[in-house]
């Protein structure tokens, strides 16, 4: 198979600061965000790591490992309670939707190529955050690479740089 010449920088791989979740989780968290935008971009996030996260079905263990994830990573601005909540309304949303439907609503949301790099690393880190990548979840990842204009193999590649990214964090 011939090698794809693809941007370096779509390859990158690159997840969002945890300052940048955080500022985007307390943003959301009000009631009147100031800054409308991070708020969006936060929602936007923890709804794609969903999406992805539970297209093989998300067991209560899963949620809970989400929830955890998702927690540490905005230093507790975000409770595990409140996050349980918001699957339960992302399951209506979805159901009454389609998966695929949503995928591409939330997606038009990101407008950057940095947005859309992030989302997509950080869709992939919250659906190995259970220990594996199911081949349902990566189909939805290549989905969303899709309304990002990225192949198949550009949306591997950064698959492959963030679970590299992950090994190494463990590895100290």
């Amino acid at each position: 198979m011939p090698q794809q010449v693809v941007q370096a920088t779509a390859l990158v791989g690159r997840l969002p600061s945890p300052a940048k979740l955080r500022a985007g989780a307390e943003q959301a968290l009000k009631e009147e965000a100031e800054d409308a935008r991070a708020a969006e971009y936060f929602q936007s996030l923890l709804e794609l790591g969903y999406l992805v996260a539970s297209a093989d079905g998300l067991a209560a263990e899963e949620r809970e490992t989400l929830a955890l994830l998702l927690e540490h990573a905005t230093d507790s601005i975000v409770n595990r309670d409140a996050l349980h909540l918001h699957f339960t309304d992302l399951d209506a949303t979805s159901a009454a939707l389609g998966r695929s439907e949503r995928l591409g609503r939330v997606a038009a949301n990101l407008d950057t190529e940095r947005a859309r790099e992030e989302a997509l690393s950080f869709a992939a880190l919250v659906a190995m955050a259970d220990g594996t990548l199911e081949p349902a979840e990566l189909q939805v990842l290549i989905e969303l690479g899709r309304h990002f204009a990225l192949s198949p193999e550009q949306v591997q590649t950064v698959v492959a740089r963030v679970a590299d990214c992950v090994r190494q964090q463990l590895q100290g």
